[in-house]
């Protein structure tokens, strides 16, 4: 069976695009009342042939444009509709740019009223037409002759709409439903029902969905496609959703049903933008846009990307500035047009539907969106990795790339295996970049401590963490074990010195530690704090500080809490006297009596012990361990 295609109409007011759809299909797409009276579209109608093919019909009066863009940003292929009798238009022409701007690929003409004039004109006329089609995706395509009066050539466009759907290439699905709603309504008995074409995923009766911008849960009651009841809508299909717990008024055209907590709105998109060869001026950065994108549109700002301006016929990389927020996917097609007067002047495809804000000359900005309007998916990830010093975890990058996880899990092990970004299982991926630039702060941050600090033994690494990468310790802990291992730190208890570092004193500095370093050692278990040693020693006890300091950074000395200084040799030799206890365990009454010293100094010694793992505590004693 072939896939559901949808082919949207396209053309000049009262070149008859409705009344063709009616007499192919059986079905008069104008669905207003007042459509029907005046016999002029002003909406979008929806009419089907076949099980596998749906018509959107769009208005051709200028004051309905917009109306035009939110139909054919959704179809496979075009009918572009020209009256044999009028010949080619203003909107003819207009509705022509936008089907380029929006990278359709297969369509046909349909030359219609030709019962209306003679043999020559209708050559004349078919001539202007080619020439209007030169250098479009039109070019070549056939013009099919027909009277929606006499029913001339309507079986043989019938045929050529069929070949040209069977011949249309399936849309790529992402694996993610995606709906841009054109239409909401109520019906009597059922409730709030949405119509639109699913361009990506599907969706099954049951399943709840989000309805963006808006970011509101809603569930699905029953589908139609094609105007059948269905269990589920899919990629291709034209959808009538019937929601449950919401109300029409809720709900406008533009908005999108998705999949659950995968877009966010936003105010902000990157895009590759082109003007028109026809556009009546320049654009200047700053200017006020209409953004028509999917069925809705929204007033922008344009923020040109490396120029100033942007010329007829020229293309760059802009960033919009939206007035409300919206919600995009990837390499989205929109079209532009002048605020006023409004006219169709350009357009081009979204590159990143979440960017931050960008300064408008920096070189690195140009790159990324260079790369990001590469079709290369694994390219698209780098260059989001690139983005952040932060790891992203794999639900975000899925959101980011607008990737399911099925297709970015396998982009991602090949990058991991080329060492191309790395994996920290709490945090997320992290390109290989912003791991060099982290552990280059984490060097630069123990530069600064050295220089600071030039007698400590080193940073303390919880300080270092929350100075350099507080918010992802996996990340921290990784550097740190590399820095090991290459030999650039060094740790030192619970701190970390550069291993370039060393303790260097003046002569009266060398003097002061050395007779800090006596008093520690006589007094063994019994030492002064900071305060008496400045005593004793007759100096001020910043001095004496930065010689404790000196003593720790150079290993001779270990700091106790409680401003409790031990040289190491009094600590092997309480290590000794504790593994050669008589006993296998000790309390603290005994531990202070063999030291001969008070609860002040053996208390703070046996947590020590503790911590390096040569007793236990059990209640108020402590087991040995001999060896």
């Amino acid at each position: 069976m072939m896939a559901h295609k949808i082919i949207g109409t396209a053309g000049h007011i009262d070149h008859g695009k409705s009344t063709l759809v009616k007499v192919l299909t059986g079905t008069d797409p104008d669905r207003l009342a007042e459509e029907q009276t005046r016999g002029m579209t002003i909406d979008l109608g929806f009419a089907f042939l076949g099980d596998s093919i749906a018509f959107i019909d769009v208005p051709g009066h200028e004051k309905f444009i917009k109306n035009m863009v939110a139909g054919v940003s959704t179809i496979d292929i075009a009918m572009l509709v020209i009256a044999a009798d009028d010949g080619v238009m203003p909107q003819t022409r207009e509705h022509l740019d936008i089907l380029k701007i929006l990278h359709l690929k297969r369509g046909l003409v349909a030359l219609t009223k030709i019962d209306m004039v003679d043999e020559e004109w209708l050559a004349i006329v078919e001539e202007d037409v080619r020439e209007l089609l030169r250098g479009s995706f039109l070019q070549d395509a056939p013009i099919m002759k027909v009277s929606a009066v006499s029913g001339e050539g309507v079986a043989q466009l019938r045929q050529a709409l069929i070949r040209l759907a069977e011949q249309a290439d399936a849309r790529q699905d992402r694996g993610i439903f995606w709906m841009p709603i054109d239409r909401s309504f109520t019906m009597k008995g059922h409730g709030t029902v949405v119509t639109g074409s699913v361009l990506s995923g599907s969706i099954a009766v049951g399943d709840s969905c989000e309805l963006l911008p808006q970011k509101r849960s809603v569930k699905i009651r029953a589908i139609q496609t094609h105007g059948v009841a269905a269990r589920q809508a899919s990629l291709g299909d034209r959808a009538a959703l019937n929601l449950m717990n919401i109300a029409k008024d809720d709900i406008e055209r533009g908005n999108i049903l998705a999949t659950a907590a995968f877009f966010e709105p936003t105010t902000l998109f990157d895009v590759k933008l082109s003007l028109l060869e026809n556009a009546p001026k320049a654009l200047s950065h700053g200017s006020r846009v209409r953004l028509h994108i999917g069925t809705r549109e929204i007033m922008a700002r344009l923020k040109l990307l490396g120029v100033d301006k942007l010329t007829p016929g020229q293309s760059a990389y802009a960033q919009m500035m939206l007035e409300e927020v919206a919600v995009a996917q990837k390499r989205d097609p929109f079209v532009i047009r002048q605020y006023s007067p409004q006219l169709t002047i350009g357009g081009g495809i979204i590159l990143d539907p979440n960017p931050e804000s960008h300064r408008r000359t920096s070189r690195a900005v140009l790159e990324r969106l260079h790369t990001l309007e590469s079709l290369d998916a694994s390219e698209i990830v780098m260059s989001i990795l690139l983005q952040t010093d932060h790891p992203i975890k794999p639900a975000e990058l899925c959101k980011k790339t607008t990737l399911e996880p099925n297709a970015l899990e396998p982009l991602l092990q090949d990058l991991l295996q080329k060492k191309q970004l790395f994996f920290f299982a709490k945090e997320g991926y992290l390109h290989k970049n912003s791991l060099a630039k982290r552990k280059t702060v984490i060097i630069n941050e123990l530069e600064k401590f050295h220089q600071k600090e030039p007698l400590r033994a080193g940073m303390k690494r919880a300080n270092l963490l929350a100075r350099t990468a507080r918010e992802m310790p996996a990340v921290f802990d990784a550097i740190i074990a590399d820095l090991l291992d290459q030999g650039v730190i060094v740790l030192v208890g619970d701190s970390v010195k550069l291993s370039s570092h060393e303790i260097r004193l003046s002569g009266e500095e060398e003097k002061i530690a050395a007779s800090i370093y006596e008093i520690l050692q006589n007094g063994q278990f019994v030492t002064p704090p900071a305060q008496v040693l400045a005593q004793q020693l007759h100096c001020p006890q910043e001095q004496v500080q930065r010689g404790l300091n000196a003593l720790m950074g150079m290993g001779k000395i270990v700091r106790f809490e409680g401003d409790i200084y031990f040289t190491r040799s009094a600590l092997e030799s309480a290590r000794q006297k504790l593994q050669s206890f008589a006993k296998s365990e000790i309390t603290v009454a005994e531990f202070r009596q063999m030291l001969d010293t008070s609860r002040k100094f053996a208390v703070p010694l046996l947590g020590y012990f503790d911590d390096l793992g040569i007793t236990a505590r059990t209640g108020d004693t402590r087991i040995i361990k001999k060896r």
